[in-house]
């Protein structure tokens, strides 16, 4: 029978895992699509840190500058540092920074999303209107407003449009429903969805 570890060894190995959980956890909650699986998300903990231990490490061994308690040391170099590396990569994501180096430089980068319906609402403007076609032909209109929200889960498609609208016939424009309402959509009933720009229904 295979010992137990023992706590020394369990803290040990969270204290290693730290920087890349912290670090993934914050890039995570800024990426859109489908969140990896637990197995995957532990080996990319483990990669992280790796690699961050591998950059920062020599940063806390140098002999000359600020001299602080260890256990602040400690602090910094386990939590406040993957923090911000954390938020400078959900920045990094955000703001498409990778992608712009990568065409200045000459590059295609692969995209990150596996999935055109992730790509398709990722980022999508408030201004912008949606017409959603169902299985049985039926037309949902509405607007992409705050509060509405496209699923990531591959098995799960789920459509929350937050204002459903009525579409004008011919050149009238579309008018909010009254009362507003919002409507939500499951992946099984959604044939296609029609994206329009606001200035195409004003």
């Amino acid at each position: 029978m295979a010992e137990l570890p023992a706590p020394a060894q369990i803290t040990n190995l969270a204290s290693l895992l730290a920087p890349g959980l912290i670090i993934s956890t914050i890039r995570l909650r800024a990426i859109t699509g489908s969140v990896p699986d637990f197995k995957d998300r532990i080996f990319s903990y483990g990669l992280i840190s790796t690699a961050y231990f591998a950059a920062a490490t020599p940063l806390f061994h140098v002999d000359r500058g600020v001299e602080l308690p260890g256990w602040i040391w400690s602090f910094l170099q386990y939590f406040a540092l993957p923090v911000l590396i954390g938020i400078a990569a959900a920045y990094v994501y955000q703001h498409r920074l990778s992608y712009r180096l990568a065409e200045k430089a000459n590059l295609h980068l692969a995209h990150h999303l596996p999935a055109s319906w992730d790509y398709a609402f990722e980022g999508l403007p408030e201004s912008s209107f949606l017409l959603v076609t169902l299985q049985d032909g039926t037309q949902v209109a509405g607007r992409w407003a705050k509060g509405s929200f496209a699923s990531s889960s591959p098995s799960e498609r789920d459509l929350l449009i937050h204002e459903m609208w009525q579409v004008g016939s011919g050149d009238e424009a579309w008018t909010p429903l009254n009362p507003r309402r919002s409507i939500l959509i499951c992946n099984k009933d959604v044939r296609f969805v029609e994206f329009i720009g606001a200035n195409h229904v004003e």
